[in-house]
């Protein structure tokens, strides 16, 4: 038969006791369910709040600090390509390049003249320079014998210079007083298409002594020629401005102004010539798989938008992989929005000439992910391999913090025929793309900057989240315990002296009914 105790049958000097434990019963399970809507629901939206005060780049945040002065190292690592056949590219032939390097330069960067306006936006200066890491550059010799040194090393490649003058001179309707000038200079300072030069001279800039002439006839023409943009400290002096994220986090250093230009004034249309995106230190937090994020590379003057591709564990943290999408590198054909930076190359190329006024285009190493016959118009070149050479950020999606970041950049150098020109005359009327260097630039956190990060956010998060389940739980407990007390109470102490009263269905009438309980007749 089914048993139940009967509140009426209760006596009535243990109905005070019964009401409070059924009371406490009540409040306990109450407060867990509080507690459990609170760490499940309301904490996360709390601590992401907490997470939007400590990113944004204010005065005692660690996003500012690291803004202001970087910790973790940051290396660009160049590579160079010798020509080993000049004769044979002069007259139409296939280059031949081989691989000089690596070498590691340690970048170093300055944020002056500070100053936070409206609340919302950083103006400063900038200066980054780089330092050869002879140490790490030689660290076992590269499996060779002789020992790199970017100063001392000498190699063959394209004479960017002369390829310049010839490019914009061919296509700019340039009157013919100016070949004649060119023609002079050419002549005085033996300018040919190639060059020996040294790896310094070549990544991070040299005066020419043919540009500096032609700088009568050709006033806006620079007279300096390199291929990693080494800011000096005349560059001090120029404005940036990033937004700061206090009135719209998801505003984080998006920039505003770049070397103070708001627009860039080397593209065409007003999508292309927009300065926005983060110098790709931080994100916008609670970043959202479905969204792309958005760097300003200086290296290539311009907004580079890259995609989700993947979860990784980096350094012990959760993060977000990101690439560069294929559409970024299509051509205007076949991405009629790249029109704008002049993309009328091969797919996979970006265009560099309106920037640094010469046949410059940038692809990822060994033309990874660009039209095929690139890389079988040049011997020497590694196989393609996009686990190896593509551009990755590891970003940790709670915080938008760079963990870890590798770009990989080749720059190439377009030549084509040039009638006016004598020893460019012989080339090929269809453009070829010629490598000079390839340059991988990487960063992120370190393991101190790490162990901070995760002292300062996570932990105090895990160990409030653990704190939250821990009273869940007892707070369950004392519910559950306080519901047996109360039964306990309440079927000792019915009026008949019976622990457990039968239900309507089992009672016998009569007198006797009362003979039978649950622990059967007497």
């Amino acid at each position: 038969m089914t048993s139940s105790y009967s509140w009426n049958n209760l006596d009535d000097a243990a109905k005070p006791r019964a009401k409070r434990l059924l009371c406490l019963q009540a409040t306990f399970l109450v407060l867990s369910l509080l507690v459990l809507i609170f760490t499940i629901v309301i904490f996360p939206i709390v601590f992401l709040d907490l997470v939007n005060q400590q990113v944004a780049l204010t005065n005692g945040t660690l996003s500012f600090e690291q803004w202001l002065a970087p910790t973790p190292a940051i290396y660009k690592i160049v590579t160079v390509y010798n020509i080993t056949n000049p004769a044979e590219v002069e007259v139409g032939g296939k280059p031949k390049v081989e691989a000089l390097g690596p070498y590691y330069f340690r970048e170093y960067r300055e944020r002056v003249r500070v100053e936070e306006v409206y609340d919302q936006e950083l103006w400063f200066g900038e200066k980054k320079w780089y330092e050869f890491d002879y140490n790490t550059t030689n660290k076992g010799n590269n499996g060779s014998s002789k020992l790199l040194d970017p100063v001392k090393d000498i190699f063959t490649t394209i004479n960017l210079a002369y390829v310049g003058v010839a490019f914009n001179l061919t296509y700019s309707g340039t009157p013919a007083e100016i070949f004649g000038a060119v023609a002079a200079a050419m002549k005085e300072h033996e300018v040919s298409l190639f060059m020996n030069r040294s790896v310094n001279d070549v990544v991070f800039g040299y005066k020419d002594k043919f540009l500096t002439d032609l700088k009568i006839f050709m006033p806006t023409l620079s007279d300096t020629v390199q291929i990693v943009y080494n800011m000096s400290e005349k560059d001090i002096h120029t404005t940036s401005k990033i937004l700061n994220g206090r009135k719209n986090v998801s505003d984080l250093g998006q920039y505003t102004q770049w070397q103070g230009y708001t627009k860039l004034p080397y593209w065409s249309t007003p999508d292309a010539a927009v300065i926005n995106g983060t110098e790709g230190l931080f994100f916008a937090p609670n970043l959202d798989k479905t969204k792309p994020i958005t760097t300003f590379v200086d290296d290539l003057f311009r907004a580079n938008p890259m995609v989700y591709v993947d979860e990784e564990v980096v350094m012990g943290m959760n993060t977000y992989k990101y690439e560069i999408p294929q559409y970024v590198m299509m051509n205007a054909t076949n991405n009629p929005l790249n029109k704008g930076f002049y993309s009328y190359g091969p797919d996979g190329m970006m265009n560099l000439t309106a920037a640094v006024m010469a046949p410059v285009f940038v692809s990822k190493p060994s033309f990874l992910d660009s039209e095929p016959w690139l890389q079988e118009e040049v011997e020497g070149l590694p196989p393609a391999n996009k686990t190896t050479m593509d551009t990755n950020l590891w970003v940790e999606p709670i915080t938008g913090a760079l963990v870890k970041a590798k770009k990989q950049l080749q720059a190439n150098v377009m030549i084509e025929n040039y009638p006016k020109f004598p020893d460019l005359k012989n080339l090929r009327s269809t453009p070829r793309y010629i490598p000079m260097s390839k340059i991988i630039e990487t960063g992120g956190m370190d393991d101190e900057l790490v162990g901070t990060f995760k002292s300062k956010v996570f932990k105090p998060r895990d160990a409030f989240t653990i704190g939250l389940w821990v009273v869940f739980a007892v707070f369950i407990l004392v519910g559950v315990a306080m519901g047996v007390l109360h039964y306990r109470h309440v079927s000792r102490n019915q009026k008949d002296g019976s622990l457990l009263i039968p239900d309507e269905g089992s009672k016998v009438s009569g007198a006797g009914s009362k003979a039978s309980n649950v622990y059967g007749s007497t």
